[in-house]
């Protein structure tokens, strides 16, 4: 008993001489509470109930049925997920590669590089919803940049809906998705490769190797730590891309470009099951927690 009163004295005057650092914090931890933790707790209760606002506003506790409706029961759950798994592999290694090969033309000393590199940024600062209504516009079939010149130019003889066929909506959906994205994977992976010594380099060219060896042994193994982190922050982002998508096909034709996310708000706000939407969101959450803790324990192994 006396162990523990002391305990609480020593708490006491620790958090007494802190008090300017936790006020400071107070705000953070407030909104984080308010905006992050209720909402998130709230999902995951409702997912455990049935609400139809149509039918009665009150929930109604069923357990996991909502789980279980989902994984046994739904047509559309799985495609969906294989969709989500297509929309966030896809779109970060494109991102990602792009991002690469423009950080290391940017990093070479080039006339006017610094335009260029204030030119890549926009993508990365305009908003995803107008970038997904621009791509609509360029893709629109009727009078749409890409049809316009792909038949000028003889490529196409036809005009063709990009955005209304199963084999082209991917495709270009990943497009937009990996010109929004690359230009945040450049900046990352630029700033990692200026901290590489120029010494190392030089080295390297007077044992006389290779720049298929430089890359391989030097500037991609130096840089690892920083794609590790970069991938795992484009894929969460790529994940939760509800904007996008939404924008360009609302999830259509059908359910074929469906993800997890436009799931949850159709199921939610279209079909007013709030329970199964709730559902569909806490395990989207829960896959990406347990994803994101394999990856960041992965890879600080390999380190």
């Amino acid at each position: 008993m006396r162990k523990n009163a002391e305990l609480l004295l020593h708490w006491k005057k620790k958090a007494y001489r802190h008090r300017a650092a936790y006020l400071f914090v107070l705000p953070a931890v407030v909104y984080f509470a308010i905006f992050g933790f209720y909402p998130l707790a709230s999902s995951v209760w409702l997912s455990f109930n049935r609400l139809n606002i149509l039918i009665s506003p009150v929930p109604q506790f069923i357990g996991l049925q909502n789980y279980w409706y989902l994984f046994t029961r739904d047509h559309h759950f799985w495609l969906v997920f294989k969709n989500t798994l297509v929309w966030v592999v896809g779109s970060t290694l494109l991102q990602v590669v792009v991002g690469f090969l423009a950080a290391l033309l940017l990093n070479k000393k080039l006339r006017g590089r610094t335009i260029f590199r204030g030119i890549m940024l926009v993508p990365w600062v305009t908003p995803i919803v107008v970038v997904g209504i621009a791509w609509r516009w360029i893709l629109d079939p009727h009078w749409g940049l890409m049809n316009y010149y792909l038949q000028r130019f003889g490529i196409i003889s036809d005009y063709i809906v990009w955005l209304g066929r199963d084999d082209t909506v991917w495709p270009m959906l990943l497009l937009a998705s990996t010109w929004k994205g690359y230009s945040y994977m450049c900046v990352m992976i630029l700033a990692g490769l200026q901290t590489i010594s120029k010494d190392l380099y030089e080295a390297a060219s007077v044992e006389g190797a290779s720049s298929f060896h430089t890359f391989f042994k030097i500037t991609l193994p130096l840089i690892r730590p920083i794609l590790a982190i970069t991938l795992l922050v484009g894929s969460i982002e790529t994940w939760n891309n509800f904007r996008m998508i939404w924008v360009m096909t609302e999830g259509g034709p059908g359910y074929s470009t469906s993800v997890l996310s436009t799931y949850v708000f159709t199921k939610t706000f279209r079909e007013y099951q709030f329970g199964r939407g709730a559902a569909v969101a806490t395990f989207s959450f829960l896959f990406v927690l347990i994803f994101s803790l394999i990856y960041l324990k992965y890879t600080k192994a390999e380190e």
